[in-house]
């Protein structure tokens, strides 16, 4: 276990740098957008992974959680059925599009808390 955190802290920088870089080296339209899936996903991930392993929880991981699981939650409802009413799509995409603004921050802090674990 310890050695997933050590691989996990490191690899969650590897995909901040990643992502840092894609946002500014990517000239499409969305050109911030694959930012939050590059850093994103693994946080999410790992975060699924820690769910099930004997891993202390800290008040950082639960705010994680409980601000970013809709956002994914709803990105996936707005996959597979948003393409049926354009009033549901509307209503799906309310989460993700409020999550633009503290996801990066959640990023961060979920860093943060990676190295505390590994660090203890």
């Amino acid at each position: 276990m310890k050695t997933f955190i050590i691989c996990d802290f490191y690899l969650q920088i590897l995909f901040l740098i990643a992502g840092i870089v894609s946002a500014f080296t990517c000239e499409s339209y969305f050109q911030g957008i694959p930012f939050y899936f590059i850093v994103g996903f693994p946080q999410l991930i790992s975060y699924i992974i820690k769910l099930f392993l004997d891993v202390e929880r800290s008040s950082i991981s639960f705010i994680y959680g409980f601000f970013i699981i809709p956002i994914w939650i709803c990105l996936t409802l707005n996959m597979f059925f948003g393409e049926y009413s354009h009033e549901l799509n509307n209503i799906l995409m309310i989460v993700p599009f409020y999550g633009l603004f503290y996801s990066p921050i959640l990023a961060i802090l979920y860093i943060i808390d990676c190295y505390k674990l590994y660090k203890y």
